[in-house]
């Protein structure tokens, strides 16, 4: 230990001290005494990342304050705190973790009172944990966890190592423990541990336990003690719950005897031999004893006592030791016969013999013994035994241990018996002298000793045996047979016998008796067979003279004909051209020059089967059903059958599925059909749809031919969709037009014959009365054959403002399809008939317009009138309104000449009714004004164009019929010239003048009455002539076979210059500045030639001549466009042949089609096209998809070249023989195409075109792309859609606009709906804004419409999140402001970041400090929220120098909450400096903050404080919510955490709070999108828009840089989208049971319930391939008990990899989240017996000590789980030994508990796995209190026992029951600690973490119900 040293007092304080402490004793008065230490710190030596605590206390009076200096500063970090007791006279410095070398230092201990100041230095070094010295102290055993009961004792245990051994001590809350100041209750025991006797509620806390010795100090893991009142126990007397169990054991053998027993209290047990106790009195344990014993020899009875207050019991386990049984007696042969031997012996054993087992073989070397067991006498016959055999035979015991040794073997022989076989190979010849040598071997099967043989032989070997002759052999096997007759042919056969009898005859052979002939050959047999074809193969006989042939014979069947095959001497011979699967007989002959030997006998074989030769016959067909097909036939011919016929195979494709595409692999083929049927039904077909069918037999072999194609169509269905497109536009208050497009060709199902559209009334969401149907039935002309067709109805005859529902359906001859989705639609309300109107002119000037009300029905009352009045000629009319009373209006300033248009409408609750209508025609006058000549004219050298406007409309005095323009030069005396030009003309050009002159000009205007007033002359001057400033170069630029285009070069004026062209008697004005000029209509391969006039002088100067010829016709066809290939987007055409000599190049024009109502328009003829500006567009080079995508595709388009054509080509994909690109068609849109031939020519271009194609639509965009064809796609559709998006609200916002300013003219207003236009408030920040500061921006995205949010959301993250990124970077950024407060010297270091600093004009400005400059100042700014200014203040983390600065915000702003966006610490970065205190109160600056609770959940965590100002008697409560979940990169995965933790916001922050004060780091990024979508939140309540851009715009103009990032702007989105699509499903616990009961009835305008409804918005987000990606691996796919069922990449449970085992860290599991605790649940799937080592390894790697089992190993007869635990004795699973310890039995689960040791380190841990018995095998279980509790023991058990890691919990696939017991146990604990329910967004959340969590609406809606029981008990989790 470090020397203690002597207290340091400085002079200056003592001298003083002294002279005080004097005059006090002087005067008598109470004596002061200066500080001195009774606690020195000493100096320390821990580890770097670890702990030290240095403590100091000291005494004196009055009592001193300590504190902690470190270099005669203040203390004061974030890891170093200082915790102060005995009332500050004492203080522990704290450091955790320890830095090396900041940290290294010496710290000051400074205690001091008004008697004087006393200091102590300690001084703390580090070592590295690599550094350590080998005697350093180690924990080997820390505290753990621990709940204990008021007054009972608690033991926290603890043991270290070290040398010297280190000394233990213990700290409790950070403070040191000492135990004598305990009075004994708190002793430390010898073994270090800490035990604390009669605890009470003052010991819970945490407990750390330190061990140190001269080498240095190490801390413990701190573990909590949780001290519970003592509960009222039930009392409940000792029982067995396991008791122990006899067993036999063999000697030397060992065993372990379990005994368990319960009861309230929990007995003590023990285990006694006789008398003797075996487990010693300080050892007893609780409940559970095993008792094991080794090396046992003999037997005993073993007692197990169980003994608690309430009594005593015993129960006793017999250990009996047995041995293996001795052998019995030798056996005793009683008997044999030829197959059987009888045996007895002796048992030889005193002890009980289970049975007996006999042992016995044939003593031959090479035999085995075979075995007869579960004997039980001891006598015994073994039979089967072969006869004349030598056998061994022997006997064993058997007892409960075991076999015993054999005994001693029997040796005996079994009697003979006739022999089993003939005798072998039988051979004769013919010897001189009509004698016959045989000669044969010994049979195979004597059985017996063979006596002697036979021969028989006669010539009628159709005789019986008896009439054969006999000739006898003794011991030989070869004979001779005398005088036998010459010529004939004998048959012999041979057998032998035994004393016992005959044996069987041979088969027999044949000789013929005739010296020189061949014998029979011998062995003749079948080889190799085929199916057409079979090989004999046989031995030759004997012969003398030579075999010179050979003669077979053979026939098909008994009965065929019979043929000859005659070849040379062989062995073999291949009979071939045979039918398959037919049998054969053959006999053979040998021939030597002699003569033909006796043939042998027939042999038969049939031949192999063979695939059949034809197809099956007469097949036919008929539809069965709209989607099945009866396909009969009859078999194959029988001579082409080749076989025997196993099946039928039946090959269907639709007719036309493959043309084209080459893939002949679309057949679809029917399951083998049986050879005993001889039809199908073709079943699952689509419905009215085309097929092509085949049908071919098969053998075993294979099958034959397919049958010719057979033609065949299944029958028409109700169509199988609804008409698409339902729109429904109410006219009026009586009648509805309702719209809809045609189902979609693949829907139709059979001839759309007609539409059927439903209509009825709807009350309060319920139908009244039946529906009324209204039917369109198509004519056959307009059967469908496309989805192009469009369809209207009008349903008159309704009542006003009800509300009906309208529903459309297609149907065919089968009947009505699908209906549409009902649209709900409310009528307007009755309304006014016209009122009665009159117009009369009562002056010049006026007219006087008088009404009277309309006729009333109903008790109508009137509101008003609306009158509209104006020219007709004139748009808009004007709008006045009247009011009941009122009748009429006189009209001043009405114009001569023009027709007024008056309109009269009356008002009532429903609105305005018919208009009366009243036209009024004012006469005619001659124009009262002049036309205005318009400046700006357009003067050449002898031209002069100019332009006019009409006279003033009430000038005008009638329709203008004509204009009379007149002109002269100045100064002449000359008449003007005058022309008299059309009324629609406004513009002229004055041609033929002469250059540099002036000429006078003046025009009117006359109606039919006459001529109006000349306007005042103007004067123009002609320039001078300029011979260069004329056309020329007139030249061919191209022709076509009915066009030709000439071009010519032109310096061009900007006024029109007038140029004639003459051809073929025909005239054509041009104006020269356009540079060339189509000339149509002309004939094809024809010379013109064309005259060119221009205006270049006043005689019309020089003509030019330019000959052209027109193209030859060449492409007289079309292009043929083949079916269009649905999925990929793309169409084929093909070309017609042609003469092709001429051509250069081809081309293929894509032309895109405008339409208009239905109609398509602006089509001109392929040759009338600028080709010149198609080619121009033709690039060879390739662009990229986006450049593609970026064209304009509304004009047409060359999409591919080439020089030589093919026949075919596909629009859309690559083709490699085109040089140019080839883009993708848009979807939704109509084209043609045409082909266009570049020919050789000898003057300019010369070109071909073919007609158009016919029109083809291409398919609509499906909504979800697939990934490959995404990029190509939506490069095309993405900006289109974007520019009509932005288009439409372009008009909105200038409809807008006008309307706002037409509102503000007395009396009259646009007729634009009010309700047409969303209310806006000025009042909201961000509106107003948008009306005063709007920016371009805010212009382009104006307030989305929540009803289109989800698919403007999925428009912008389109094509990579392109148009967002678009979006982001054009919002203004805000930085033209000042922020000179952020720049003072005295005020940088006061902000985080240099760049992040606070802007003048919206600071947060805190009250001054007099004497501190900038004390007013804090980096932070207040930011508008939705309809109120200054909602919130956005601030950076608090620095250690601007805590006090933030609490005075806190307190001056009267903020009741602080939203922190960040972990103090992240990456290793600090990020906020923590500026709350850990425990009890700190004081920052002015301000003293007081921690009163924390509750830490698994995404958040809530603080509560209590504030008090210095100065002040209140005392404020501040709450501060800081989510934890925000990862390190990047935004959330999923926006759902964040919205739990924005409700609680709200949810806590009082309505009369100040701002919410909101910070991150910086306080800008996640502090932006805090705030954005809190606004918008709140906006969505009151609106039904949201306007993100416009609030991050106004947010910028407040704070620099809010909403950091494109990703953060793309999360505000998603968390807006997620909560208008969710809703807020939160709900109070009292109201649980109104809120089931309303989610049970059916949805206003659904068929479903809420329920249903809720449910099914589950599933709306669907999981990305790309979340699966270990899962997905080829190596981990079969570990995936269902293939659908995987745990995402960033949640997935990753095992410790096994080097070399490629995806050996895989497991299906997640980790969840649990209410309070990150990964707090592992779900898992039911390992299987692939994957159970890996489900081990998790529990060991995780900690988790805890499973859940849901299911049974097998349910509905499937396996649901392997069984992946050891039932009686331990088993090893990989690394880990797993031995069963206990099973308890509960009424709705079994506990199992386990211990698992690791075998690599001898490391154990109890498991325990809960296996809940009570979930039905299908559906849920019909109340939820038993599994509540059953969630109830598996937490409480957790609680007692677990270690800090997860519960494991499983059911089969690890998603629906798994999520069941997650979602419950997390609803259950916030129902308990918050008292609000929220299954939805539970749920929600857990699937974020692993798919498909509580799996079926019945386990959603367990989940609503059990939530419900328990809402009445709320003491299952009592602890």
């Amino acid at each position: 230990m470090a020397p203690i040293r002597a207290p340091h007092f400085s002079l200056p304080l003592l001298l003083p001290a002294t002279t005080l402490l004097l005059s006090l004793l002087l005067t008598g008065s109470h004596a002061l005494s200066a500080p001195r230490f009774t606690k020195i710190p000493v100096d320390q030596i821990g580890v770097s990342g670890g702990v030290v605590s240095f403590v100091c206390q000291a005494t004196g009076d009055p009592k001193p304050k300590v504190s902690w200096n470190k270099k005669g500063k203040k203390v004061n970090s974030q890891r170093i705190e200082t915790i102060e007791f005995d009332e500050g006279a004492g203080a522990v410095l704290r450091i955790q973790p320890l830095r090396a070398p900041r940290d290294e230092n010496i710290y000051e201990c400074v205690a001091e009172n008004t008697g004087g100041e006393v200091t102590v230095n300690a001084k703390l070094s580090i070592i590295r944990e690599d550094l350590l010295p080998p005697g350093f102290p180690n924990i080997d055993m820390g505290p753990q966890l621990k709940v204990v009961e008021r007054t009972r004792t608690a033991t926290m245990l603890c043991a270290a190592s070290g040398n010297p051994d280190p000394e233990i001590t213990w700290y409790k809350d950070f403070l040191p423990i000492d135990p004598s100041a305990s009075n004994g209750r708190i002793k430390q025991l010898r073994s270090g541990a800490l035990q604390i006797e009669n605890s009470e509620e003052t010991d819970q806390g945490k407990y750390e336990c330190v061990a140190s010795n001269v080498e240095g100090v190490r801390y413990s893991s701190p573990a909590n003690l949780y001290v519970r009142e003592l509960r009222e126990v039930r009392r409940v007397a000792p029982r067995f719950s396991i008791p122990p169990t006899s067993q036999e054991i063999m000697p030397g053998g060992s065993v372990n005897i379990t005994c368990v027993a319960v009861g309230s209290p929990m007995p003590y047990v023990k285990w006694m031999l006789n008398s003797e106790d075996l487990t010693p009195e300080d050892e007893m344990p609780v409940g559970r004893n095993v008792l094991e014993l080794t090396s046992v020899r003999e037997s005993a009875n073993y007692t197990c006592v169980a003994m608690s207050s309430l009594g005593i019991i015993e129960a006793v386990a017999q250990i009996t030791v047995k041995s293996l049984p001795k052998p019995p007696g030798t056996p005793v042969v009683t008997e044999t016969t030829a197959t059987s031997v009888t045996i007895t012996w002796d048992s030889g054993n005193p002890d009980p013999v289970t049975y007996y087992i006999i042992q016995y073989r044939a003593k031959s070397p090479d035999s085995k013994f075979e075995t007869v067991d579960d004997i039980t006498t001891t006598r015994y016959s073994i039979g089967g035994l072969y006869p004349n055999t030598e056998y061994e035979i022997r006997v064993s015991a058997v007892n409960t241990i075991g076999q015993g040794p054999p005994s001693e073997p029997v040796e005996t022989r079994t009697g003979e018996q006739a022999p089993a076989s003939p005798p072998r190979n039988i051979k004769a010849q013919i010897l001189p002298q009509n004698t016959m040598l045989v000669q044969w071997e010994e049979p195979e099967e004597p059985n017996g000793q063979i006596k002697g043989y036979r021969v028989y032989y006669t010539m009628a070997a159709s005789l019986p045996m008896s009439s054969w002759q006999i000739h006898n052999v003794q011991d030989s096997i070869i004979t001779t047979i005398q005088s036998l007759i010459p010529q004939e042919t004998y048959t012999i056969r041979v057998l032998a016998f035994t004393s016992v009898g005959d044996g069987p005859f041979s088969e027999p052979i044949h000789v013929k008796v005739l010296q020189g002939v061949p014998g029979q050959p011998s062995k003749f047999q079948v080889g190799a067979v085929s199916d057409t074809s079979i090989e004999l193969t046989w031995e030759p006989a004997y012969e003398k003279e030579g075999i010179i042939k050979y003669e077979l014979r053979y026939k098909e069947g008994s009965f065929g004909t019979q043929q000859k095959k005659t070849f040379g001497p062989t062995n073999s011979y291949v009979v071939e051209s045979l039918r398959p699967n037919t049998e054969y007989h053959f006999s053979l002959a040998a021939i030597s020059n002699k003569g033909i030997g006796a043939f042998t006998n027939d042999i038969s074989h049939k031949t192999l089967q063979a695939k059949p030769s034809a197809p099956p016959q007469d097949i036919k067909c008929h539809s069965a059903s709209s989607t099945s097909l009866l396909v009969s036939w009859r078999p194959p011919p029988l001579k082409s059958q080749n076989g025997d016929l196993v099946g039928y195979r039946v090959h269907y494709q639709v007719v036309g599925s493959s043309d084209g595409a080459g893939d002949e692999g679309e057949a679809t083929e029917e399951p083998t059909v049986p050879a005993t049927e001889e039809q199908v039904l073709l079943q699952r077909l689509e419905k009215w749809t085309q097929y092509h069918i085949t049908v071919s037999a098969s053998t075993a072999i294979g099958p034959g031919p397919e049958s010719e194609p057979l033609l065949c169509r299944t029958d028409e269905d109700v169509p199988g969709a609804p008409p698409r497109r339902v729109e429904v536009e109410v006219l009026n208050s009586t009648a509805l037009k309702v719209m809809w497009r045609s189902l979609l060709p693949g829907k139709q199902h059979g001839q759309i014959r007609g539409y059927q559209v439903h209509y009825v009334r709807v009350e309060n969401g319920e139908s009244r009365g039946q529906p009324l149907i209204k039917d369109v039935m198509l004519a056959d002309a307009q059967w469908e054959m496309d989805d192009t067709a469009e369809y209207e109805m009008v349903i008159g005859g309704l009542k006003p403002n009800t509300t009906y529902s309208i529903t459309v359906a297609a149907y065919t001859t089968k009947g009505d399809g699908a209906r549409s989705k009902p649209k709900l639609v409310v009528t307007k309300g009755a309304v006014p008939s016209p009122p009665h109107l009159s117009v009369a002119q009562d002056s010049d000037s006026s007219a006087l317009i008088h009404w009277d009300p309309p006729d009333l029905t109903n008790g109508m009352d009137l509101q008003g009138y609306r009158l509209q009045f104006g020219r007709k000629d004139v748009p808009p009319l004007a709008t006045l309104e009247f009011s009941p009373n009122e009748r009429e209006y006189s009209v001043g300033n009405i114009h001569r000449g023009a027709t007024y248009l008056f309109k009269i409408s009356a008002k009532s609750r429903g609105g305005f009714g018919e208009e009366a209508v009243v036209d009024l025609t004012v006469p005619e006058k001659t124009p009262g004004g002049y036309p205005q000549i318009n400046e700006g004219s357009n003067v050449t050298c002898c031209s002069v164009q100019l332009s006019w406007s009409p006279p003033v409309l009430a000038e005008r005095n009638g329709v203008i019929t004509e204009y009379t323009l007149a002109y002269k030069e100045t100064g002449t005396g000359e008449a003007p010239r005058e022309l008299r030009l059309p009324p629609h003309q406004s513009s002229f050009v004055l041609n033929s003048l002469k250059p540099s002159s002036a000429y006078d000009v003046k025009i009117r205007a006359h109606t039919s009455i006459g001529p109006g007033p000349y306007s005042p002359p103007i004067q123009y001057r002609t320039v001078a002539f300029d011979a260069t400033d004329v056309p020329k170069n007139f030249t061919v630029k191209w022709a076509t076979k009915t066009t030709v285009v000439i071009a010519w070069k032109f310096a061009g004026s900007r006024t029109p210059y007038n140029c004639t062209i003459e051809y073929n008697r025909q005239k054509m004005d041009i104006d020269a500045r356009k540079l060339k000029a189509l000339i149509s209509g002309l004939r094809h391969n024809t010379t013109y030639e064309f005259r060119v006039t221009c205006q270049e002088s006043m005689s019309g100067g020089p003509s030019h001549r330019v000959v052209a010829r027109t193209a030859p016709l060449l492409l007289v066809k079309k292009p043929r466009l083949d079916i269009y290939a649905e999925p990929d987007n793309m169409l084929t055409m093909s070309f017609p042949a042609f003469e092709s000599k001429d051509v250069r190049s081809y081309y293929v024009v894509v032309v895109p089609l405008k339409r208009t109502s239905g109609t398509v328009r602006n089509l001109n003829n392929p040759d009338e096209m600028d080709i010149e500006e198609l080619l121009q567009e033709v690039n060879p080079k390739r662009r990229s998809r986006r450049q593609l995508a970026q064209l304009d595709q509304r004009k047409p388009y060359i999409t591919a070249c080439f020089k030589q054509l093919p026949p075919s080509f596909t629009v859309g994909s690559d083709h490699r023989h085109s040089t140019c690109e080839n883009k993708a068609l848009e979807p939704g849109q109509e084209y043609v195409f045409f082909l266009l031939a570049e020919l050789n020519a000898t003057v300019g271009k010369m070109f071909a075109t073919s007609p158009y194609t016919d029109t083809v639509m291409t398919p609509e965009l499906v909504e979800t792309l697939p990934l490959e064809t995404g990029d190509g796609l939506i490069w095309v559709v993405g900006p289109v859609l974007a520019v009509v998006f932005i288009i439409c609200i372009v008009i909105a916002i200038l409809l807008y606009k006008n309307r706002k300013r037409k509102e503000s003219e007395p009396r009259t207003k646009c007729l634009l709906n009010n309700a047409d236009i969303t209310p806006h408030h000025p009042t909201d920040p961000v509106e107003m804004r948008r009306i005063n500061f709007q920016t371009q921006g805010m212009m382009n995205h104006p307030p989305i419409p929540i009803s289109e949010l989800a698919e403007h959301t999925e428009l912008l993250k389109a094509n990579d999140n392109l148009k967002i990124s678009q979006e982001y970077e054009s919002i203004d950024p805000g930085q033209q402001f000042t922020w000179e407060h952020s720049n003072l010297e005295v005020n940088k270091p006061k902000n985080r970041y240099a760049n992040v600093i606070a802007y003048d004009h919206s600071r947060v400005i805190l009250a001054p400090i007099d004497g501190i400059t900038g004390s007013d100042y804090i980096n932070a700014n207040y930011i508008d929220g939705y309809r109120k200014q200054n909602a919130y203040i956005a601030t950076q983390g608090p620095l250690p120098e601007t805590f006090g600065d933030f609490w005075r915000m806190v307190w001056e702003q009267r903020a009741a909450t602080v939203v922190m966006m960040t972990r103090l610490e992240e990456k290793s970065r600090i990020k906020c400096d923590q500026y709350w205190p850990s425990r009890g109160t700190e004081t920052y600056g002015m301000t003293q903050v007081t921690l009163l609770d924390t509750i830490e959940l698994a995404t958040f965590c809530v603080r509560t404080f209590s504030l008090h100002k210095n100065g002040s008697s209140e005392k404020r409560e501040v709450r501060q919510f800081q989510f934890t979940a925000w990862p390190d990169h990047g935004v959330p995965e999923y926006p759902t955490p964040f919205l739990a933790f924005l409700r609680r916001v709200k949810t806590c922050n009082p309505p009369d709070a100040g701002p919410i004060i909101a910070h991150c780091s910086a306080g800008v990024g996640r502090t932006g999108c805090f705030i954005v979508i809190d606004a918008m939140l709140e906006r969505i309540k009151h609106e039904k828009t949201v306007d993100i851009y416009g609030h991050v715009t106004l947010m910028r103009s407040q704070r620099n840089y809010m909403v950091q990032t494109e990703d953060q702007y793309s999360f505000i989105h998603d968390a807006l989208l997620e909560a208008v699509a969710c809703g807020n499903t939160e709900v109070a616990a009292r109201s649980l049971y109104s809120y089931i009961q309303k989610l049970a009835q059916v949805e206003s305008g659904e068929h479903v319930t809420g329920m249903e409804l809720e449910f099914k918005r589950l599933a709306n987000s669907k999981a990305h391939t790309s979340r699966f990606i270990s899962a997905n691996l080829p190596c981990n796919k079969f570990k995936n008990r269902l293939v659908n069922i995987m745990p995402y990449e960033t949640t997935r449970v990753c095992l410790q990899p096994i080097r070399g085992l490629e995806g050996s860290d895989y497991i299906n599991s997640s980790f969840i989240d649990g209410y309070r605790q990150q990964k707090a649940y592992i779900a898992t799937q039911g390992p299987l017996a692939e994957t159970t080592e890996d489900f081990w390894r998790m529990l060991w790697e995780n900690n988790s000590t805890i499973v859940v089992m849901l299911t049974k190993l097998r349910e509905m007869g499937r396996e649901k789980c392997h069984q992946y635990w050891p039932a009686e004795r331990s088993a090893r699973y990989q690394y880990f030994v797993v031995d069963p310890m206990a099973e308890y039995n509960m009424p709705q689960y079994i506990l199992r508990e386990f211990k698992v040791t690791d075998a690599r380190d001898g490391q154990s841990r109890t498991v325990r796995q809960f296996q809940f018995t009570d979930w039905p095998e299908q559906g849920v279980p019909k109340s939820g209190e038993g599994f509540i509790d059953f969630i109830g023991q598996v937490h409480k058990t957790k609680e007692q026992f677990g270690q800090d890691g997860p519960i494991s919990v499983h059911c089969s696939a690890g998603v629906g029951r798994t999520g069941v017991f997650i979602t419950l146990s997390i609803v259950l604990e916030r129902m308990r600690y918050e008292g609000v329910v929220d299954i939805f967004q539970t749920v929600k959340m857990l699937r974020t973490q692993r798919p498909a969590m509580v799996q079926t609406e019945d386990e959603y809606q367990f989940c609503y119900h059990a939530a419900l029981e328990y809402l009445g008990s709320f003491d299952h989790y009592a602890t």
